[in-house]
């Protein structure tokens, strides 16, 4: 996607993207927050968002559920257990994702 991705070990958040397309994801995360994270600040790049705000965080989080979810895995987790922590879990992604994919539905 063009962009470059660069790891810190002090960045406040968890991921900020920056529009000249350079993302820093925060060093030391869960490799479900990290993935999540990474594909939310993709959203970011995709979008050329110049700022965020709420409406474009919320564009950002349902573009990277669709990324890194398909709707047959989403379901087979659901099946096993509805509660969003659970499927977020089985998916190897945060509850962002997973609630982003409960507001497409």
């Amino acid at each position: 996607m063009g962009a470059t991705v660069h790891w810190a070990l002090d960045l406040p958040e968890r991921g900020r993207y920056y529009p000249n397309g350079v993302i820093v994801i925060r060093h030391g995360m869960t490799e479900r927050r990290t993935v999540s994270t990474l594909a939310h600040e993709l959203a970011h790049h995709y979008y050329g968002d110049p700022l965020c705000t709420p409406a474009v965080n919320r564009r950002a989080w349902r573009w990277a559920a669709r990324l890194l979810v398909g709707e047959c895995d989403y379901a087979r987790a659901e099946l096993l257990d509805p509660s969003p922590g659970a499927i977020a879990h089985h998916l190897g992604v945060t509850t962002e994702i997973v609630h982003a994919l409960q507001e497409t539905s």
